[in-house]
């Protein structure tokens, strides 16, 4: 199938069978017999054809071999049947034989290989005759004259197979039909020039010694490994047997080299359960800038392993760049440096992309596949489109919504040329596995931190409404003295008792009208909170979780719930009833005690008038009444102010205690990371989780309280007061700290928030701050009582730590600080940790730069598991990565011809050639561009002594 330049899809997975008999087979049961020759038997044959195509189809097979004993005749039939109808099945001719030592073995063919061609396998095999084409059943099978051995050495010698056609010989377990799995055929075997075998059962039923001997982990059997194929042998109308034995092969092109190639990187080319795709991964590239031209360059990804190839200047590290960029993952995006490297990359990005340059990056994300697209322009928005429209992003949001790693040239073995971020690379590489869960803490402790800060300001207004309280009560004892010792001097100067009496009740009635007043405001703030708790109760709707209502246990609790919420609803009405009877009632109340109050009132008013000979004291008492009056108001409205914000401080608390938590939760994760770094580094690495033992979060937030105080070096002397402080109580230091902090705050609204402090609160200030080693002026200690707020005791309460994980490299067995490692062992060490992780895809412009071949190959290794979990794209010079690393996508870059007119302004960046290794383009590129062309890599071979014809 032809592909668009750039958009070829590499190897993708098929659930194949290469066993598959047809009618001509003489074991064949639960059909006609299909005989040749005239245009209905033909048109018999291509039917059956179909069907069987429909059969492949329904049983999930993509590529299957027709492979009759010792017979060849319907294959074509199948192929050209697959070619009208458009089927995704691809078929292989295929022929199995019978060979001399009572051992089996299937040949596989090209697609594109004749007839007759095919027919020479059988030659090969000692001479064996086919049946005519027109008959319905093949020749009876007997043993063909040449061994196993001799039939592999007579294909690889005939120069019209050689190249197009598999051995695969049958290898099952000891007891089956007709395996070179029996005893004696070890010497054989041992010396086979295949790279597979089949089986005609499941691979999981494969005895442990079976597997050795293919993979040739036993001398006796050879040291070669081999792939297995798991068959069907399917014999049968019913199809009962066709893809019966899970084989999953990934296939870059409908040709035997696509077979071949699988067959030599079997680790991560053949599987016997379904495959799974990563849920997150990269489609397509498209990029429009000064480098590309006037047409947009267009990739596409495969989900395993992308390398991009090309020589000096073709512009893999551009390409890899602009992908960063659409992901929001440069340098620059990052926050991380490394000047050379950013200056040539920001100068990339901001000279190509400016103008209507762009970077569009294709993605699927759990199946929905989102278009995002990022512009110099708006550098801080990618734009994402959808089936359910767009969207804009921040980068960071970006990089939380995909997660992939990218990593430009030498950024491995560059983590820590920078003090200031190497720790949060190492942590970010190291803790990369945890990062969805790290990401949610971080997350949550900044709601918290937030959470912290509402809270302290929250518990500062209840400790003014607490002051308030007390000063209103303050005042209202100060009246009711002052109205009983005037009360006192009138009656000595003769006042009427029962006016004095009146007088005395004044205040009584006025209390009385305030606390009528204040029932009716509590009982409609009640209904309104009721309405809201109504409004707001158990609003979770199970119709909303998508299949949830398939389980019992959901659709009980949903049952449950909505009768809970019935009785919850009948007992809010009820109270609301109660509440509505209490204000009709106060209501009534209100109105009796109005006419009372009017007719005290007269009778007060009264006692005024006849008490006129001590006007002045019944003045005083008056005004004081009046005092009275709107103090105890006010006392009452500050009392019910600080009663309701008494949670406040139960609030704060465990606002601080979940901070503190979601911190510990934090160290839990990175531990969790660290402690799986040694597995996946093969022992390469140790990890541990460092606390944090200088917080700056810590230092910033004391250092604001100096601000304007003239403090010399004031970042040194909380640098030092945090860091005895945690030396002190590393587990407890901080939370004393701030605690007594916290009783000093406290301690000044308690006081009035007066502008200037009291003596005892300035010498608790010099004993808390830095520790009482260093002393303040009196001028420097009231600037940071003024300094005292909510704004900077929330910053202090809320500041956390930033704990990391710290690397050592094994060398030799010795622990060495990671920084202290060679950039190649950093680098290596690095990328086999990042290989063994799956945590999205991952992205790096040429690894090998700071690793040596050896290392290389152990890399290889890695990449053929790795690929088969993680999208990999690597931009690569190093042929190993790309052939024995198995690449499952080969894009080949090619520079524009140099030429001295300078009005000639071609594209920089374009794509010779993309696909699969096997596809017939990219193995010339390879060579070319890795090996220097095949006559450099023959002379290469001849000079190792390797032959290489």
């Amino acid at each position: 199938m032809a592909y668009q330049l750039g958009l070829h899809p590499g190897t993708v997975w098929h659930k194949s069978d290469f066993q598959c008999h047809t009618p001509r087979d003489l074991a064949w049961s639960g059909s006609p017999d299909l005989p040749g020759g005239g245009e209905a038997a033909e048109t018999a044959r291509m039917d059956w054809a179909k069907s069987f195509l429909k059969a492949a189809e329904d049983a999930g097979l993509l590529a299957v071999a027709i492979s009759d004993h010792h017979d060849i005749c319907l294959s074509k039939y199948v192929m050209a049947a697959a070619a009208e109808t458009g089927s995704a099945v691809r078929a292989f001719p295929a022929v199995e034989i019978t060979l001399a030592d009572n051992a089996q073995c299937l040949a596989i063919f090209d697609p594109s290989l004749e007839a007759d061609t095919q027919k020479l396998a059988l030659a090969a095999a000692g001479n064996l005759l086919p049946a005519a084409d027109a008959d319905s059943k093949t020749c009876a099978i007997v043993p063909a004259r040449e061994t196993v051995m001799g039939f592999v050495r007579n294909i690889a010698a005939e120069q019209h197979l050689k190249d197009v056609c598999v051995i695969l010989p049958h290898f099952s377990r000891q007891d089956a039909h007709k395996s070179l799995n029996e005893a004696g055929h070890h010497p054989r075997f041992a010396n086979l020039t295949v790279d597979g075998v089949y089986i005609e059962q499941p691979y999981g039923d494969l005895d442990e010694v079976t597997i050795q001997k293919i993979h040739g982990k036993i001398d006796d059997w050879g040291r070669r490994r081999r792939a297995v194929v798991a068959t069907g042998d399917n014999r049968s109308a019913d199809w009962n047997r066709l893809g019966k034995h899970d084989c999953w092969i990934k296939l870059g092109e409908h040709s035997i080299e696509a077979l071949r190639q699988a067959l030599l990187a079997d680790e991560a080319r053949i599987v016997y359960e379904t495959p799974e795709s990563p849920a997150e991964r990269l489609v397509e590239l498209h990029v429009k800038s000064t480098l590309t031209g006037a047409v947009p360059v267009a990739v596409s990804f495969n989900d395993g392993f992308n390398a991009i190839i090309g020589g000096r200047g073709a512009g893999k590290s551009a390409f890899l760049e602009y992908l960063r960029f659409g992901l929001g993952r440069t340098d620059r995006d990052l926050g991380t440096r490394n000047e050379d490297a950013n200056d040539r990359e920001v100068k990339l990005i901001d000279e190509t992309l400016a103008g209507d340059g762009y970077v569009e990056v294709v993605l699927e994300r759990e199946g929905v596949r989102e278009t995002w697209r990022r512009t110099v322009a708006n550098p801080e928005a990618i734009v994402v489109s959808s089936g359910g429209g767009s969207t804009t992003l921040t980068t960071k949001t970006a990089r939380e919504r995909f997660r992939s790693r990218a990593f430009r040239q030498k950024g491995l073995s560059s983590t820590m040329n920078d003090p200031s971020t190497a720790s949060e690379q190492i942590t970010s590489i190291a803790a990369a596995e945890e990062v969805d869960k790290q990401r949610e803490i971080e997350q949550l402790i900044e709601n918290a931190r937030r959470d912290v800060t509402t809270a302290l300001q929250n518990l500062a207004s209840y400790w003014q409404s607490r002051l308030e309280h007390q000063q209103a009560k303050s005042k209202v004892d100060d009246l009711r003295q002052r109205l009983t010792a005037l009360a006192q001097r009138l009656e000595a100067e003769g006042a009427s008792a029962e006016h004095l009496k009146t007088l005395e009740d004044a205040p009584k009635y006025s209390r009385t009208a305030d606390y009528i007043n204040q029932v009716a405001d509590q009982a409609i703030s009640g209904l309104a909170d009721l309405e809201g708790l109504e409004d707001s109760l158990l609003q979770v709707d199970l119709a909303d979780y998508e299949g949830a209502a398939e389980f019992e246990d959901a659709v009980g609790l949903r049952d449950l719930t909505v009768q809970t919420k019935a009785a919850v609803s009948t007992a809010i009405a009820g109270a609301k009833r109660g509440l509505n009877t209490l204000i009709a009632g106060q209501a009534a109340a209100k109105e009796a005690f109005a006419l009372k109050h009017t007719a005290f009132k007269a009778t007060y008013d009264a006692a005024l008038v006849e008490q006129g000979k001590h006007k002045n004291l019944i003045d005083d008492s008056a005004r004081l009444t009046a005092e009275l009056q709107t103090a105890e108001g006010v006392l009452s409205r500050a009392r019910a102010a600080e009663t309701s914000k008494s949670p406040y401080v139960k609030a704060y608390d465990d606002a601080v205690t979940n901070l503190d938590e979601l911190v510990e939760r934090r160290h839990q994760v990175l531990k969790t990371a660290a402690d799986k770094v040694a597995g996946k580094s093969s022992d390469l690495l140790k990890a541990r989780v460092k606390k944090d033992r200088l917080p700056a979060a810590y230092i910033s937030t004391l250092a604001k309280l100096f601000e304007g105080t003239g403090t010399q070096q004031v970042d040194e002397g909380c640098s030092e007061w945090v860091g005895a402080i945690l030396t002190e109580d590393q587990a407890s230091g901080w939370q004393t700290l701030r605690k007594s902090l916290l009783e000093i705050y406290e301690a000044k609204i308690n006081a009035g928030s007066p502008p200037e402090a009291s003596e005892g609160l300035l010498s608790a200030l010099q004993s808390v701050l830095f520790k009482g080693a260093r002393t303040l002026t009196e001028r420097q200690r009231k600037r940071i009582y003024i300094n005292l707020s909510d704004a900077s005791i929330s910053a202090i309460v809320s500041a956390v730590p930033r704990d990391s994980i710290i690397l050592s490299y094994m060398d030799d067995g010795r622990a060495i600080d990671f920084k202290m490692a060679s950039p190649g062992q950093q680098a290596s060490a690095l990328l086999e940790l990042l290989l063994k992780q799956s945590a999205g895809t991952l992205i790096i412009d040429q690894p090998e730069d700071d690793l040596d071949n050896r290392v290389i190959m152990r890399i290889v290794e890695l990449l053929r598991k790795s690929k088969t979990t993680r999208q990999l794209i690597f931009s690569t010079h190093n042929s190993n990565i790309v052939v024995n690393g198995d690449a499952d996508k080969v894009i080949a870059l090619k520079s524009a011809e140099p030429s001295s007119n300078p009005n000639v302004n071609s594209a920089r960046i374009q794509i010779d050639c993309d696909g699969a290794i096997e596809t017939p383009s990219i193995r010339p590129a390879i060579t070319s561009i890795m090996e220097g062309g095949r006559e450099a890599f023959d002379l290469r071979g001849r000079k190792y002594g390797f032959e290489t014809a």
